[in-house]
């Protein structure tokens, strides 16, 4: 259950591609050929490459690890009729078997979906409500978010902190908060340290994070109303991969990737996690 409440947290790639001044979305994580600096190239891991300046995304048959390969919407993590394992170009779901969610996403992350037998894609997820017992609800990623079952209300998507009990929550830091028996929504304005501002959890179930600025005068935290507070050292890294430094003629600035990158985020944690 604990492992499946970090990963909720990181939900975000079945929804809209807004997002407000001063938030950002997960489904718009960043390409390797959006990025333009070797420090961010290699912080997206191994599904990139840098190389005469410039980063790119590698080509499935050459990515050795199983997590990146599957991760990657354009590749698959296979097996040959020796029983040998490699990554190849993604073709289609159907033609791959997997009796869980966690044995189809591990081959490629176009499928999350299977119907106990067959792999399927993302449009294929039953809602939370298809499930009438704990066993199958609990933790199963629908199109309305992660799963949870609750006594008295069946399953359904945890959509916000007041649903979780206090062990679920404090393993949510980032989303949420444990005060007076009760668990809800953690604002910027709760980080009391420099380091700590960063960023906090907006919409559970959607993906959305607010980015938090430090004001040095005040001493406290606040929502940030743009990326200005930015530089090239932390654009990438605090805004969880979805931004990237770009040189301009002013000397740079941090904008937002837009990648849209279907599932792709989610479920890397997921399978990490696991």
């Amino acid at each position: 259950m604990i492992k499946i409440l970090l990963t909720l947290f990181f939900v975000g790639c079945l929804g809209n591609s807004g997002q407000s001044v001063g938030q950002f979305y997960t489904s718009n994580y960043c390409t390797c050929e959006q990025l333009q600096y070797q420090s961010d190239c290699t912080s997206m891991g191994p599904q990139c490459t840098w190389s005469d300046n410039s980063c790119s995304t590698l080509d499935c048959t050459k990515v050795t690890d199983a997590k990146a390969c599957a991760a990657n919407l354009k590749c698959m993590w296979t097996q040959n009729s020796s029983g040998e394992s490699s990554c190849k170009f993604f073709t289609f779901c159907s033609q791959f078997s997997g009796s869980s969610q966690l044995q189809c996403l591990n081959i490629s992350n176009n499928c999350p979906f299977t119907d106990g037998t067959k792999c399927g894609s993302s449009n294929q997820l039953y809602p939370c409500s298809h499930f009438t017992a704990q066993q199958y609800c609990q933790g199963y990623i629908s199109q309305d978010g992660v799963c949870m079952w609750t006594d008295g209300t069946g399953c359904r998507a945890a959509q916000d902190c007041t649903l979780l009990n206090q062990q679920q929550c404090i393993t949510a830091p980032k989303g949420c908060k444990y005060t007076e028996n009760k668990c809800s929504q953690l604002l910027c304005t709760d980080l009391t340290s420099q380091e700590s501002c960063t960023y906090v959890m907006d919409v559970i179930y959607k993906g959305y994070y607010q980015l938090c600025s430090w004001n040095s005068t005040t001493g406290k935290c606040a929502n940030a109303q743009n990326y200005g507070g930015l530089g090239q050292g932390n654009c990438y890294q605090q805004t969880m991969g979805t931004a990237r430094w770009v040189s301009t003629s002013a000397g740079g600035e941090c904008l937002s990737c837009y990648a849209q990158t279907l599932f792709a985020l989610i479920v890397a944690l997921f399978i990490i996690m696991i």
